[in-house]
């Protein structure tokens, strides 16, 4: 179902984008600088490079997320990119610093205004900003109720934001506890080659006899009685 009632909107980009573009100008607007829109208006806001690629890389994700659950059922697929897409969001400073589960979660926020007004365009209860053509629109027949779409859209962006904030604390926690480490012992791994030659000489000063080969020979030298 979810693929199938993807593939019924004319423009998934505009729409994502017309989605995208209310969340950072009425619901966080402090995500406009971070998109360079913080002095833009609403026209041109897709134009922009940072806010128009991030809004492209979102359609490619519901692109491939929606064809692997539902064309060709690689569940793990779709769940290691949910993962991995979580993880990233780790390299941006803004997410670092300011994303917290418990407080202000940007990932539910985005996935939860994309359950209220997203699903709206694939029910049929709001027009796309970009509509198709008529003769485009009668091929698609309505085989789901809004119902059915409602559900298992809602439960696909609830899951979608839980595994993001898993996914992005699981790695922040790991950065942070290896840059701890660097911090504690920067002078570490210098120590422990030092230590590892250390020992390789202590070892060869025990040595009482040196072995070469001679013609093909082994031959054990004696030590020197002088």
């Amino acid at each position: 179902m979810l693929r199938k009632t993807y593939q019924k909107l004319h423009d998934p980009k505009e729409v994502i984008g017309q989605v995208f573009m209310e969340i950072v100008n009425d619901v966080a607007p402090e995500l406009k600088k971070l998109f360079g829109v913080d002095r833009a208006p609403k026209v041109t806001m897709l134009k922009m490079p940072k806010f128009g690629g991030h809004v492209a890389r979102m359609a490619d994700f519901f692109e491939q997320t929606t064809s692997m659950l539902g064309f060709t059922e690689n569940i793990v697929g779709a769940w290691q990119l949910v993962r991995k897409t979580g993880r990233l969001h780790c390299k941006v400073a803004f997410m670092e610093e300011n994303q917290n589960q418990l407080e202000k979660n940007y990932f539910t926020i985005v996935t939860d205004y994309f359950i209220e007004q997203f699903v709206a365009y694939l029910t049929g209860e709001k027009a796309e900003p970009n509509p198709a053509p008529d003769e485009e629109k009668n091929r698609f027949g309505q085989t789901y109720t809004k119902q059915q779409i409602s559900d298992v859209w809602r439960r696909f962006f609830t899951l979608i934001g839980n595994q993001f904030t898993e996914a992005f604390e699981i790695e922040r926690q790991r950065s942070l506890s290896s840059q701890n480490k660097k911090t504690l012992a920067p002078h570490q791994h210098y120590k422990d080659e030092a230590d590892k030659k250390k020992k390789i000489r202590e070892r060869q000063s025990e040595v009482e006899t040196v072995d070469y080969r001679q013609g093909g020979d082994l031959v054990e030298m004696p030590e020197d009685p002088f």
